[in-house]
């Protein structure tokens, strides 16, 4: 199931365009679903460390910013949420290229929500596999 272009609007506007650190490091929406998000990072020498690979934070910050758009599509209005764990599994380097993240709701209950994400390159290279935790406020 798609949502709707307005509601993708919102979720651009709340969680990339108004949010400053995934601004930062340049991450942008690439499309939503029911449950799922798709976010992608140019890498670039700004998310680099000094061997000349991407970041792990900003690996991992990718991968969490993809979760948190991927539960905005199934919240209610003005529900409230954060991360709990953050587990990144880091299985390729990519130093430069376009890093995407998929991430996929597993459950989402009353309080807590587990998610996965898979971060690839363009040829869909498996670079990172995040598990994560987050908690209902």
């Amino acid at each position: 199931m798609n949502k709707s272009s307005e509601f993708e609007e919102t979720v651009r506007d709340r969680f990339i365009r108004n949010n400053h650190f995934p601004r930062l490091l340049g991450i942008e929406l690439d499309s939503i679903g029911d449950g799922e998000a798709t976010l992608s990072l140019e890498v670039s020498d700004k998310v680099l460390q000094l061997q000349g690979i991407m970041h792990g934070g900003a690996i991992a910050s990718l991968i969490d910013t993809a979760v948190a758009v991927a539960i905005a599509t199934k919240a209610e209005p003005g529900e409230l949420f954060t991360t709990v764990e953050l587990k990144v599994n880091y299985l390729s380097p990519i130093s430069r290229g376009r890093a995407i993240a998929r991430a996929t709701l597993v459950k989402k209950g009353r309080r807590i929500v587990v998610a996965v994400c898979d971060v690839t390159d363009s040829a869909g290279k498996l670079l990172a596999k995040g598990l994560l935790t987050y908690i209902t406020l």
